[in-house]
């Protein structure tokens, strides 16, 4: 028995090859698997690619491109594929063998890299850790202030009263005395009275764990820095406006998305701006940052080995997300007489594991890029350059340029003023003074 085969290059299921002298090559998954057919069933075959290369869209008029175009209208006996089935395919157009593999649609782009962060400095604690941390300060200063106002014992007030000039000189501010502080200088500056002393030891407790994690948490994050992914899902790709995506022409997922009225396919399908014949053939594209791509994971998975044997980096990232679930079989005829012989010796090849053997085959690094980000870089010793302290230099960039503005121009922080007790004794000690 004679068959006419359809077949396009899909890789890594089918690799198409030409020669010097136009003869056509094909290897992989699913050459293999037609050979095993041929072999089992006793039938020859004849490849025929489709002419507009695509593999199967339907229209509402009921026409259909590409191999399955060629399927229904009798052309060829089966589609190699393989093909995504859903209910529109199977219905108007073929019938499916048994599943060899189930894949998954997601978002494929280049892979993030460790960026420069102007505000690195703050990111060891989250905004609500620095709102409390300034409500904080904000409310010991308050303390202070109210402490000192408070009228201390006669004792403590004639010690109080005979160095007058160094208690200026203190109290001038508070505020300055609990950002010294938080900032790790020293203080020559304590209360004079108990509570006080108890509310600058808390404090300064506070300091001490605050300035320890927060010291511990920035060198961690630069030593190892955390890569950022802009996009790991389908949501997150329609969410953004900096990378555009493309879509496969005349795939599974491009009919499901061409028919959609609402909901994540619909704003996929609004949103696209390129066409690309699959992720394979653009996967130069696609690592360059020129797009993301909407494909399966099993091509994903295959330029990224191929890209690590060449190279031993990983330039190119999958998303986490199973967007869409797609069952992979070949497409027969209706009633055509070899189909159930071929569904049998299908179900043999997947039983016996002979397909994921191939699969595997075909994917030598597969795994090796399908870490989280950050992975390549465990075990590397990274020396911090001039990029990771951008944030600080621009801080210390702008306090230079504040301190060499006028001192007129500066506004003064608050002094304390002195309670009324206070400047009464000085009244009395100048009076004195002026007397003798």
């Amino acid at each position: 028995m004679h068959l006419i085969v359809a077949a396009e290059q899909w890789v890594p299921w089918l690799r198409i090859t030409q020669d010097n002298d136009g003869t056509l090559n094909y290897s992989g998954i699913m050459f293999n698997i037609l050979t095993a057919l041929s072999h089992a069933l006793n039938f020859t075959y004849e490849l025929r690619r489709p002419p507009d290369g695509l593999w199967g869209v339907g229209f509402p008029n009921g026409t259909w491109v590409g191999q399955l175009g060629m399927v229904k209208r009798g052309e060829v006996d089966f589609a190699l594929g393989p093909f995504a089935f859903n209910w529109e395919r199977y219905h108007y157009a073929c019938e499916f063998t048994q599943p060899i593999f189930i894949d998954y649609a997601s978002v494929f782009m280049q892979r993030p890299r460790v960026q420069t962060d102007l505000m690195a400095f703050i990111r060891p604690f989250q905004w609500q850790v620095w709102v409390c941390l300034f409500g904080t300060l904000v409310l010991i200063w308050v303390m202070l202030l109210v402490l000192v106002r408070v009228p201390p014992s006669p004792q403590k007030r004639k010690e109080r009263d005979s160095n007058i000039s160094r208690r200026r000189e203190n109290h001038k501010s508070h505020l300055v005395w609990i950002i010294r502080s938080i900032a790790g200088q020293s203080n020559p500056w304590l209360p004079e009275d108990g509570w006080g002393r108890t509310v600058t030891a808390i404090w300064l407790l506070a300091c001490v764990v605050f300035l320890a994690l927060f010291s511990s948490t920035l060198t961690a994050m630069l030593t190892v820095p955390i890569v950022r992914v802009p996009v790991d899902s389908t949501g997150d790709l329609v969410a953004q406006r900096k990378i555009p995506w493309a879509i496969e022409s005349g795939s599974y997922l491009y009919q499901v998305l061409y028919q959609a009225t609402s909901g994540i396919y619909k704003a996929l399908w609004d949103g696209h701006l390129f066409k690309i014949t699959d992720c394979y053939t653009s996967r130069r594209d696609i690592g360059a940052g020129m797009y993301a791509a909407v494909c399966d994971k099993m091509t994903m998975k295959k330029v990224m080995s191929e890209d690590f044997s060449m190279t031993g980096e990983c330039n190119f990232y999958m998303a986490r997300e199973d967007f869409k679930s797609m069952p992979l079989a070949l497409a027969f005829q209706h009633q055509h007489p070899l189909y159930s012989r071929v569904n049998q010796r299908l179900l043999e090849l997947i039983n016996k594991g002979l397909v994921n053997r191939w699969i595997e085959q075909q994917l030598p690094n597969g795994t090796s890029c399908l870490g989280p980000l950050n992975s390549d870089l465990a075990g590397f010793k990274r020396p911090l350059s001039i990029q990771d302290y951008y944030g600080l230099f621009s801080v210390f960039g702008v306090g230079a340029s504040l301190a060499c503005l006028p001192r007129q121009h500066i506004t003064q922080l608050p002094s304390i003023i002195e309670p009324r007790e206070i400047r009464a004794s000085q009244s009395g000690c100048q009076t004195e003074v002026n007397t003798e």
